[in-house]
C-alpha cells in the first residue's frame, strides 16, 4: 500500500537523518575547536556561491522527473547527457567567475578556493539522476545507505585534515570527498538496478520537462538567494569573522531543519503527486506531516532557544559568544520555515512550480532591501540582521501558508491550534526542566544541558503518549 510504503520512507530516512546528522554535529563541535570564525565565514560564503551555482545543476528537471507518471527510457538518456553538459558548463563558469567574485569580498583567496570546489559539478552531474529516480521508487533504504556512507567519508577526511592544521582546506576536501563517494555510489546503484542511459540526445523528447522544470530551476536560485543573502552582504559589509559566528549559529539550527524537514519533504512529494486529485488524502497527509514536524521541531528550537549559552560553550568551546546571541533569535526563524517548508512539496505536486517562482522572487527581494538598508545605511551588528530576518519571516508567513491553503485546499484551523499548543507545553516544560536543575546547583555547564534534555524529554513524551495517541499511532504502527 502507498501508505505503508510511505511509513516505510519515513522510517528508513528518519534512521538516516539520525546517524548523518550525529557524525555532522561531531565534526562541527571538533572543527570549531581547530578552525577560526574566520575559516567558517570563508567556507560559507564559498558555499553561498556553490550552493546557487546547484540550483542550475539539473535546470529543476529532477522534480519533474518525479512528477511525471511515464517516463521513457529515451528521455532519461536525453536528460542524464543534458546534466553531464551543464555540470561542465556550471564548472566552467564558476572557475571564470572566480576572481570577480573573490575581487567583490577584496579577499584574493576566495578565488583559488573556488576553483577547487568547482570539481563538484562534475561530481553532481554524473549521479544526480540515480539520486532522483530512486527517490521516484521510494527506495529510501538505498538513499539512506548512502547518505550514511558519504558523510562517514567527508566527516574522516575533515577530521584527519583539521588534526593535521590544514586549516579551511579541512572543509573544502571535505565537502569534495562527500560529494564524490555519494554521487559514485549513485551512479552504480542507478547502472545495476534503475537504468543505463544510451548515448543518445534528443530535444524534442525532453522539452515537456523544462516548463516544469524551468519554473523549478528558477525558484530553487530564488530561494537559495533569498536564504543566503544575509551571509553575502554581512560578509561584504561585516567581514568574514561575522559571517563565521552568524553562519555557526545557523547550522547549529539547521541540523533538525536540514535533516527532519527532507525526513518529510522527500516521502511527501511522490506521495502527493500519486493522490493529487484526492483531496481528502492530500489534507490528511499534509496535517500529518506539519503536525510530525510541529511535535519535533518546536521543542527542540525552543530547548536550543533558551540554553543558547550553555550549549554553545559545550558544542563550540569558548570564543563562540557571539554565536548563543545569534542562536537565542534565529531559533525561532527555523521553527517559522520549518512548518512553512511541506506547503512547497505540496505545490509542485499539484504542478504549481510556478507559484513557488514568483513567491521566492518576491520573498528575495523583501530579504535582500531589508537587509541591504539595515546594513548599509543603519550600521547593524549580526544581532539587529538576525532580528530583522526574524521579523521578516513573522510577517510574511501567514501570506505564504494561505496560498497554499486556497490553491490545495487545504484546512489550517486544526494546525494553527495545535501549533500553539505545542508552543504552550513546551514553554512550560523547558522552563520547568530549568528550575529543577537550578533546584539541584549543578555547575558543570555539559551536565547541565544533558540533565535538562533528559528531563525534557522525558516529560514531553508523558505529555505525547497521552495527548497525541491516535498520531503516534499513525506513524509508528501505520494505523
Amino acid at each position: 500500500m502507498l501508505r505503508d510504503k510511505a511509513l516505510f520512507g519515513v522510517k528508513w530516512t528518519t534512521a538516516s537523518m539520525i546517524a548523518v546528522t550525529a557524525l555532522q554535529f561531531l565534526q562541527l563541535a571538533v572543527l570549531a575547536r581547530y578552525l577560526e570564525p574566520t575559516d567558517f565565514g570563508v567556507m560559507a560564503t564559498l558555499m553561498v556561491v556553490i550552493g546557487f551555482s546547484q540550483a542550475f545543476m539539473d535546470m529543476g528537471i529532477s522534480n519533474a522527473i518525479i512528477h511525471k507518471k511515464n517516463i521513457t527510457h529515451a528521455q532519461l538518456s536525453s536528460l542524464y547527457w543534458l546534466n553531464i553538459v551543464i555540470g561542465l558548463i556550471v564548472f566552467c563558469i564558476i572557475f571564470i567567475l572566480s576572481d570577480i567574485i573573490s575581487n567583490y569580498y577584496g579577499d584574493g583567496s576566495l578565488s583559488h578556493y573556488l576553483k577547487i570546489l568547482s570539481v563538484i559539478f562534475l561530481l553532481s552531474s554524473i549521479g544526480s539522476q540515480y539520486r532522483v529516480l530512486c527517490q521516484r521508487e521510494l527506495k529510501f533504504n538505498i538513499m539512506s545507505i548512502i547518505e550514511i556512507v558519504s558523510s562517514i567519508a567527508g566527516f574522516s577526511t575533515a577530521l584527519t585534515l583539521a588534526i593535521l592544521d590544514y586549516g579551511i582546506y579541512s572543509l573544502i576536501y571535505a565537502y569534495i570527498c562527500q560529494s564524490a563517494v555519494t554521487n559514485v555510489l549513485y551512479l552504480i546503484v542507478g547502472l545495476s538496478k534503475l537504468h543505463v542511459p544510451s548515448f543518445y540526445f534528443n530535444n524534442k523528447k525532453i522539452k515537456s520537462f523544462y516548463s516544469f522544470g524551468f519554473y523549478q530551476m528558477g525558484e530553487r536560485s530564488l530561494n537559495y538567494i533569498s536564504a543566503n543573502i544575509d551571509k553575502v552582504l554581512i560578509g561584504k559589509y561585516l567581514g568574514m569573522q561575522s559571517v563565521g559566528y552568524y553562519n555557526m549559529a545557523w547550522q547549529l539550527i539547521i541540523f533538525p531543519l536540514a535533516k527532519i524537514n527532507p525526513v518529510i519533504n522527500k516521502v511527501a512529494f511522490p506521495i502527493y503527486s500519486k493522490i493529487q486529485h484526492n483531496n481528502e488524502q492530500i489534507n490528511r497527509y499534509y496535517s500529518l506531516s506539519i503536525k510530525c514536524l510541529i511535535i519535533i521541531i518546536v521543542p527542540l528550537l525552543m530547548f536550543v532557544a533558551i540554553n543558547s549559552e550553555n550549549i554553545v560553550l559545550v558544542v563550540f568551546g569558548s570564543g563562540w559568544s557571539n554565536t548563543a546571541n545569534l542562536i537565542s533569535i534565529l531559533s525561532f526563524v527555523g521553527i517559522l520555515k520549518a512548518i512553512a517548508n511541506p506547503g512547497g512539496a505540496l505545490l509542485l505536486s499539484f504542478g504549481r512550480a510556478d507559484v513557488g517562482f514568483w513567491w521566492n522572487l518576491f520573498w528575495m527581494s523583501v530579504m535582500t532591501i531589508s537587509i541591504y538598508v539595515a546594513l548599509r545605511f543603519f550600521n547593524s551588528d549580526i544581532n539587529t540582521i538576525a532580528y530583522t530576518v526574524l521579523l521578516l519571516n513573522g510577517t510574511v508567513a501567514f501570506i505564504w501558508h494561505y496560498i497554499v491553503s486556497r490553491i490545495c485546499g487545504i484546512k489550517y484551523f486544526s494546525l494553527v491550534v495545535f501549533f500553539i499548543k505545542t508552543i504552550v507545553i513546551s514553554t512550560f516544560i523547558i522552563y520547568l526542566s530549568g528550575y529543577l536543575i537550578d533546584f539541584m546547583d549543578i555547575r558543570l555547564a555539559i551536565v547541565e544541558i544533558l540533565s535538562s534534555a533528559l528531563l525534557c524529554v522525558l516529560f514531553y513524551i508523558s505529555i505525547l503518549i497521552f495527548t497525541e495517541k491516535s498520531m503516534i499511532k499513525i506513524i509508528f504502527k501505520g494505523q
